[in-house]
């Protein structure tokens, strides 16, 4: 028998099959906050999502995925909150103000901090693109500098890149 085999019947000798208050259960459905889960004959909703109390990280886990769920009302089933997720449908992180989010119903992702976020940085490369404008100094003469307005909007630009970029 490996070692690893000999810890787990440890294990199960000391706590049973399963320990008390965890358990697998599978995802019916899922809101921003909590979810409905299946646990053999029994259905239980409002199972906590937010893995804090400020609700600083979500994972929200994918209709019909298996989750592992705690009890922490020692047994009496009042108050569960999803510690794994099989499947994840959204991620979201928030911290002193970065935020991070995959959302797999969209295919889509975001990120953003202090103001400035991905998308909208991307977006200002395309405008700038689209406008850029050189100062010719007269007909058929070669390109000057970068116009004003069109540095201002390349400035504001790399201002936006170095605060969301490491």
């Amino acid at each position: 028998m490996s070692k690893a085999k000999e810890i787990r019947e440890a294990i199960k000798s000391i706590v049973g099959e399963y320990p008390e208050g965890i358990f697998t259960a599978e995802v019916i459905s899922s809101t921003e906050t909590e979810c409905d889960i299946q646990y053999g004959d029994t259905k239980f909703t409002g199972v906590s999502l937010f893995s804090s109390d400020d609700g600083k990280l979500l994972i929200k886990p994918a209709k019909k995925s298996m989750v592992t769920v705690a009890d922490l009302s020692g047994g009496k089933f009042r108050d569960l909150a999803i510690i794994k997720v099989d499947k994840a449908e959204l991620i979201r992180f928030e911290h002193e103000g970065l935020k991070f989010e995959f959302d797999g119903d969209s295919k889509k992702f975001e990120l953003a901090t202090n103001g400035a976020n991905l998308k909208d940085i991307l977006e200002s490369i395309a405008t700038i693109l689209k406008s850029l404008k050189v100062a010719v100094l007269a007909p058929n003469a070669p390109s000057g500098t970068i116009t004003p307005d069109t540095l201002t909007l390349v400035e504001k630009f790399e201002s936006d890149i170095k605060m969301l970029l490491k």
